[in-house]
């Protein structure tokens, strides 16, 4: 622990920095956005898979469709990023992530992953969603289905980056490991006789929930930027700079960013409060070998399976986080925008 905590001042030191710094990049974090609306956007309908039960024994999908709205810059574009939201569904906030990348030469795509699967909270009830398909895995599919279909439909495409908040952050990390990609390789989500090539070459995850470990797991090299606040009580920081070693040392490769200050949601529409009503998944670390979830702080041992996903929260998760912005909501933009200029570009 004593290691932790000093990888953990020496990364917020870097963050104080940059943060310093970020008054050279005010192009890129305004003080206030003119937020874009859905109708200033393209709405393509996207065909993608409904699953449930990723990597368990019943694992089963079904047609489905997903809204994704295009934003385009003014100029001539060759990058885009696509952007996934959290639990709370779309919102502000990533009209906002698209308002900076358009003015910075990147088109954005905003997916809609729950209205088509009849989701609205999944922060209130994430066993009842979990059912619905409500969860990282299905998020993390939606993402490549999106990369997909945008790389097809405009010819000019060259590189695609993903942003994702909170549960399109814990996307992020899923999208991440090699086991997502034999899905589409030669797995059940696999086109016969169509060679599968992962279409993102860039993922930033907002804090997200670095809480699940798979025995043997192995991840690709696409390179990864995971955000986290240091106030945050319900995705902590110190599970994702952890997360960060785990990631590297099996194939991968991340970095890890702690932001002084804030907390879950720093970059949300609401100032930071108490939220009673929202379960915390803070005590959700688990680790999975073969069909068993185990979770660390109790020992508790679920089956990896529809059932025992949709009963893990209900074993590790508490009531109550705090979230919202807190100072500068715009904190963490020049950081993730500098890492897509960087590695799209």
């Amino acid at each position: 622990m004593k290691a932790l905590a000093q990888l953990l001042k020496a990364v917020q030191a870097c963050v104080w920095a940059l943060t310093v710094g970020a008054t050279a990049m005010a192009q890129d974090a305004p003080a206030q956005y003119q937020p874009l609306a859905a109708a200033s956007g393209k709405a393509h309908s996207v065909s993608v898979k409904f699953c449930l039960g990723y990597w368990g024994s019943d694992f089963a999908c079904k047609d489905g469709v997903v809204t994704a709205v295009l934003f385009e810059p003014q100029a001539a574009w060759s990058d885009l990023v696509l952007i996934s939201h959290g639990a709370q569904g779309v919102d502000a906030r990533h009209y906002e992530y698209a308002d900076a990348l358009t003015k910075n030469g990147f088109a954005a795509v905003v997916i809609d992953h729950w209205t088509p699967r009849g989701i609205d909270i999944t922060s209130q009830n994430y066993t009842q969603f979990t059912q619905r398909g409500g969860t990282t895995s299905s998020m993390a599919t939606d993402a490549i289905y999106v990369a997909q279909y945008m790389r097809s439909r405009f010819p000019n495409v060259k590189r695609v980056g993903l942003i994702g908040e909170s549960m399109g952050g814990m996307a992020v990390l899923q999208l991440s490991k090699q086991r997502m990609l034999d899905l589409f390789t030669n797995g059940s989500l696999a086109q016969p006789g169509v060679p599968f090539e992962f279409p993102i070459q860039a993922m930033v995850g907002l804090y997200a929930a670095c809480v699940e470990r798979v025995v043997d797991e192995r991840f690709h090299p696409t390179p990864v930027l995971l955000i986290s606040g240091e106030k945050d009580d319900h995705t902590l920081a110190e599970h994702c700079v952890e997360h960060q070693e785990w990631i590297n040392t099996h194939g991968g490769s991340a970095r890890a960013v702690v932001i002084p200050g804030v907390y879950h949601d720093f970059d949300g529409p609401r100032p930071v409060a108490f939220k009673p009503r929202a379960q915390n998944v803070s005590g959700c670390k688990n680790i999975v070998a073969g069909g068993i979830i185990r979770i660390v702080d109790s020992g508790k041992e679920l089956p990896n399976n529809q059932a025992g996903q949709s009963q893990l929260p209900k074993e590790c998760a508490k009531w109550g986080i705090t979230s919202g912005y807190s100072g500068n909501r715009f904190v963490a933009v020049p950081i993730w925008m500098d890492f897509f200029k960087t590695q799209l570009r």
